[in-house]
């Protein structure tokens, strides 16, 4: 280890309770109990944490940037439960785009752009456009933006020519409207008022600045504890592919609304990551960016230095990798955790536990350990909101997981032009049981946390970390804690 980190990471271990070496991962380890008022674990309300510097969630849990886990309904969901998605790399740049738009729209209280179709298309493009972005109306203006009208499906619900121009189907100007800085309330009130679906935003000269939807304003009380942006839309991040457009990816994709973005590599211990940081936060310097995957508080340090808001820490413990069995490379997920935690508090960035996360315990034990949030893969794999379909054998239901460098990944990014040749794989395929809604695999990691959190007697996820220690366990000890059928 680089002397200069010597001292801060034997200090926090030693907070913990834990050796420096032997490596430790979750198995190897108990939380200490302390002393605890709390009298129940449904006392324990406040779970936020922050996912990056500036990026603050409800619940510590986020999804893995993984074709099998994560696109637009895995994000959605879970950010109306608390948490975060990173929509996966592996979609095209386009498509990412508009998974992230799709983010955004689902139920929030303000759209900034709403989609809208000039005054010169036809009823075809209208309806192509309310397609394609799953709505039901949708703003009519000229070149200058200023608004013209707005089409509803009630207006061409008996209408078969497609060719009719949207200016003849559509209801003109004027329009009940609201100016820029409406409240909800003042919104809700003249929905009820006027009895309306739709309320466009525009400014002193009728230019569109936004749109307000009563549907949506149903659903942000529907889900009070949702991870949300100021405007009360649902907070989404999205990953980076680490090639030559990577910039353009980036700004593509905050230009979509992503509120975090993620340069995720199994190797960000790298002059090219430390580079591609350097570059995206010069670029654009508002930007959050969590960058991974790292194992080493030297690794951390330098990321911080470059500019990283966030750290994915983990090689090698996901559940579908193989990196570990591959290259013999990857230190067990406790003790990574910790090496990075202490250098990257006193920057006060964010850590995020990549893998090996299969129950409560386990994530409880991330965050003792120093980490803000986990990033959850193969738990989720299985959930209705993960893509892919449900397939029976032998009289279960399952869906697919795999790793990222698996083999069978490799084939189709070769097959989609985004990977050029084959390497050595590090992940693999397997099969997950279906376990239905993502949300009750949600509760269940969340039941377990609260547990531990009233056995440490820590109210906040802060205090969690700061009051928890571990006891180092025996193989002995872990088998002695299972259940026993």
């Amino acid at each position: 280890m680089n002397r200069q980190f010597q001292k801060p990471v034997k200090a926090y271990f030693k907070k913990k309770g834990l050796p420096e070496a032997p490596a430790l991962t979750f198995a190897d380890v108990v939380i200490r109990d302390n002393f605890s008022e709390i009298a129940s674990r449904s006392d324990i309300r406040n779970l936020e944490t922050k996912v990056a510097k500036n990026i603050a969630l409800r619940i510590p849990i986020v999804s893995a940037n993984m074709d099998t886990v994560t696109d637009a309904g895995m994000a959605i969901t879970l950010a109306r439960l608390g948490g975060l998605g990173f929509i996966h790399q592996f979609f095209s740049l386009e498509e990412r785009v508009e998974e992230v738009k799709k983010v955004k729209r689902a139920d929030n209280a303000l759209i900034e752009k709403p989609v809208v179709v000039l005054d010169h298309a036809t009823l075809g493009d209208a309806k192509e456009q309310m397609r394609k972005y799953s709505i039901s109306s949708i703003l009519v203006i000229d070149q200058l933006n200023h608004l013209k009208g707005i089409l509803t499906s009630r207006d061409y619900r008996f209408i078969t020519d497609d060719s009719v121009p949207v200016t003849k189907v559509m209801k003109p100007m004027p329009l009940i409207t609201a100016a820029p800085g409406v409240t909800q309330s003042e919104a809700e009130a003249t929905f009820e008022k006027h009895k309306l679906e739709k309320l466009p935003i525009i400014d002193e000269n009728g230019i569109v600045m936004g749109l307000m939807s009563a549907k949506d304003l149903i659903k942000t009380r529907a889900f009070p504890n949702a991870a949300r942006d100021e405007n009360g839309n649902l907070l989404v991040g999205a990953a980076l592919r680490l090639n030559a457009e990577y910039l353009q990816e980036a700004e593509l994709l905050l230009a979509a609304g992503s509120d975090v973005l993620l340069l995720d590599t199994a190797r960000a211990n790298s002059k090219r990551v430390r580079d591609a940081v350097k570059a995206v936060k010069c670029r654009f310097p508002e930007v959050q960016l969590v960058v991974g995957n790292i194992d080493t508080p030297e690794a951390a340090a330098m990321l911080i230095a470059a500019g990283a808001d966030g750290l994915k820490v983990g090689i090698g413990p996901g559940s579908a990798c193989k990196t570990r069995d591959a290259t013999g490379v990857g230190i067990p997920q406790v003790t990574a955790i910790v090496s990075c935690a202490a250098i990257a508090k006193s920057s006060d960035v964010p850590i995020i536990a990549d893998g090996g996360i299969k129950c409560g315990a386990d994530l409880s034990k991330a965050l003792v350990a120093g980490a803000q949030s986990v990033m959850v893969g193969s738990l989720f794999a299985g959930t209705d909101e993960s893509p892919g379909e449900v397939f029976r054998d032998a009289n279960q239901q399952w869906k697919m997981y795999r790793g990222s460098a698996s083999a069978e990944h490799q084939f189709d990014r070769i097959e989609s032009g985004s990977l050029d040749a084959m390497r050595a794989p590090e992940g693999v395929p397997r099969r997950v049981a279906y376990t239905g809604p993502v949300k009750g695999v949600v509760d269940e990691l969340l039941g377990g946390l609260r547990s531990s959190m009233s056995y440490v007697g820590a109210h906040d996820v802060n205090e969690f970390e700061k009051f928890g220690t571990f006891v180092w366990q025996a193989v002995s000890g872990y088998e002695e804690g299972k259940p026993k059928g």
